[in-house]
Formats: C-alpha cells, structure tokens, sequence
C-alpha cells in the first residue's frame, strides 16, 4: 500500500490544486471512469468544507490517500462544524435531483459516486472516509 498525504487550505483554489496532485497519484489505480467518479466526490466533499465547515481561522483540511492494487482510500478530516449523519444516510439519488438547484447536490454526488463512505465526528474533528474501486474490481 501506498499513502500520500495533502493539507488543503480553506479555500476553493487550494482544492483545485490539491485535486490535480490525488489525481495523479491514483491515476494508475483507478480506470478513466473510477478517476471521474473520484475527482468528483473528492471535490465536492472538499468544496463542502470550505463552503459550509466553518472552519477556525487558519484552519485546513487534511486527507490522506491510500492505493493499492485493488482500491484507494481517501480520508478527510477537518475542525469544522460537523456534519449530520443522518445526511449521508438520506442522500437522494442524484437523478431526482433537478440539475437546475444551486445547491443540495453535494452529498448525494458524494455518496453516489464512492463505493463506500463512513463518516464520524468526534473530539472537535470531522472524518469522512470514500473508498474507489481499483482497475481490477
């Protein structure tokens, strides 16, 4: 197993940034279709934290991404304001999603593009868990 780690500051251009260095390091893990599906909940994830954490000043968000043959791991944590469990579990399936919304598509896009998801919160830190399904899955 390999592991990299990224601190990505609070701000949506540090998830850009960020996203270009995961994607490369997973890209010969993840089939083209596995890395969309990654990019995606990643980001949207990410850009969550940002947008909606509230994050203490000077605060970033940590991930730690795990590959190996069979699968990758991303892990999130951030101090920000928790997010509901009970979110991840009522994420509506984002084809009754209308795509003309400007927001509510986050964590439906999240749970439906990982294979797997585990979110908890606790002494003032956030984690949030995806798993991808490598090339040979």
């Amino acid at each position: 197993m390999d592991s990299r780690g990224f601190h990505v500051e609070c701000r949506l251009e540090a998830v850009d940034a960020a996203m270009g260095g995961v994607c490369a390091f997973v890209g010969d893990v993840l089939a083209p279709e596995g890395l969309i599906r990654l990019e995606i909940a990643v980001a949207e994830a990410l850009n969550n934290v940002v947008l909606h954490g509230d994050l203490p000043a000077g605060a970033g968000i940590d991930m730690t991404v795990r590959k190996n043959a069979g699968d990758v791991d991303v892990d999130i944590r951030d101090p920000g304001r928790p997010v509901p469990p009970e979110l991840f579990t009522a994420a509506r399936d984002p084809a009754d999603i209308d795509p003309l919304d400007e927001s509510g598509r986050g964590i439906s896009l999240i749970v439906a593009m990982s294979d797997a998801l585990h979110y908890e919160s606790r002494d003032g830190s956030n984690r949030l868990t995806l798993r991808f399904a490598g090339r040979d899955a």
